[in-house]
């Protein structure tokens, strides 16, 4: 007998195991730390939980769990764009369960019913501020990278059937270091050099909190009209960098100054999936010296976060950030980059990709569907 049945807050255990049940076998999922997940689905430790309310489904039959998935309401979010959205993310259904998919979109859809939202959409992690946002629907061939999202490509029929309609494509791009930028762009930058009120430096470490209070207003300035943004909060920004500060690679985050001022940033990742996966969810002290010596020792980075705040943006900035990282990366062994994620009608994000020689190589989409 097939029950959906909504889990109290921290009871997470069976929702957070699901995974492990339904990629088994599969050679390109990441095991994530389950540590950090239930520290990210813990409200007492995770700040998201301090402006939105989330509702956990597990999907038995019989005492088995086959399915889960997270109702949402982001208060942050319907505030900002002055709308009454609900979302739904987390979802993981074993194959051939079509009945449990279909129950469990249910029970999230009345869920947010009765939170007066009026429409669903999803899948996202949490929220769209999150990089492993949407549903892989174009590029099952590789293993994702560092915070990507990763599915079996049955899900796309499981969302469709409940009449859940495409609303946004992201993209996933890839750019080796090797060729370097285009050589029209080169002398572009030259020229940009020459304007010594523009530095570039790389983030300071000693003062992490600091650097990441700077980033995180230029990033709340420069991504405010993007589609989907929300403003980050301090006490979210200084838990991402609690929870990225072993994996940050100082060359590999960037800020822009002009004059004193922080104006731009670009803020990139290693991937750290190869080495996650050595681990298999687990923290002994044995994964964690296998962990902290296999981070660093790969030749990808997921170019997590790059903007400018408006008013600079006809200085070249964005630019002179790429060629600083151009010059940093492939001496501490990175030859490849993951640009994720882009909004695909984002015209003036892609066409700059496209400049330097990026190319899409994996699709993401969110669906909506009104009430």
């Amino acid at each position: 007998m097939l029950r959906i049945v909504p889990l109290p807050p921290r009871d997470t255990q069976a929702f957070l195991a699901l995974p492990k049940r339904v990629y088994q076998g599969d050679p390109n999922w990441i095991p994530p730390l389950m540590m950090e997940r239930k520290e990210f689905l813990d409200p007492r430790k995770n700040p998201f939980f301090q402006h939105a309310k989330v509702q956990l489904f597990l999907a038995q039959r019989g005492r088995e769990p086959i399915g889960r998935i997270a109702a949402i309401i982001n208060d942050a979010h319907n505030d900002y764009h002055k709308e009454q959205a609900g979302f739904f993310g987390l979802f993981e259904c074993l194959s051939g369960e079509d009945e449990a998919a279909a129950a469990l979109l249910q029970a999230a859809e009345a869920w947010l019913k009765e939170r007066r939202a009026a429409f669903m959409r999803g899948p996202v992690s949490l929220s769209t501020n999150e990089l492993d946002c949407g549903l892989l629907v174009e590029g099952f061939d590789t293993p994702p990278v560092f915070q990507s999202a990763y599915n079996p490509p049955v899900y796309e029929a499981y969302i469709q059937a409940h009449g859940l309609e495409p609303c946004k494509d992201l993209l996933a791009y890839q750019k080796v270091y090797d060729p370097p930028l285009p050589e029209r762009l080169v002398t572009v930058i030259e020229r940009l050099r020459s304007r010594q009120h523009v530095t570039v430096r790389i983030i300071n470490m000693r003062d992490l909190t600091a650097d990441v209070r700077r980033i995180t207003d230029i990033y709340n300035e420069a991504w405010s009209a993007n589609w989907g943004f929300v403003p980050i909060t301090e006490a979210e920004a200084e838990h991402m960098a609690k929870s990225l500060k072993l994996a940050i690679v100082p060359e590999l985050a960037l800020i822009a100054e002009v004059g004193g001022e922080p104006v731009g940033c670009f803020v990139a990742i290693p991937d750290l999936n190869p080495a996650l996966k050595r681990m298999q969810g687990r923290l002994t002290p044995w994964g964690l010296l296998s962990f902290l010596y296999h981070r660093h020792r790969t030749d990808t980075v997921r170019v997590a976060m790059m903007g400018v705040k408006r008013r600079y943006r006809r200085l070249g900035i964005d630019l002179l950030l790429l060629d600083r990282v151009w010059e940093l990366a492939p001496p501490k062994g990175f030859r490849r980059a993951e640009l994720a994620w882009v909004l695909e009608d984002n015209e003036l994000m892609t066409r700059a990709i496209d400049q330097i020689g990026g190319m899409p190589y994996k699709r993401y989409r969110l669906y909506q569907k009104a009430f």
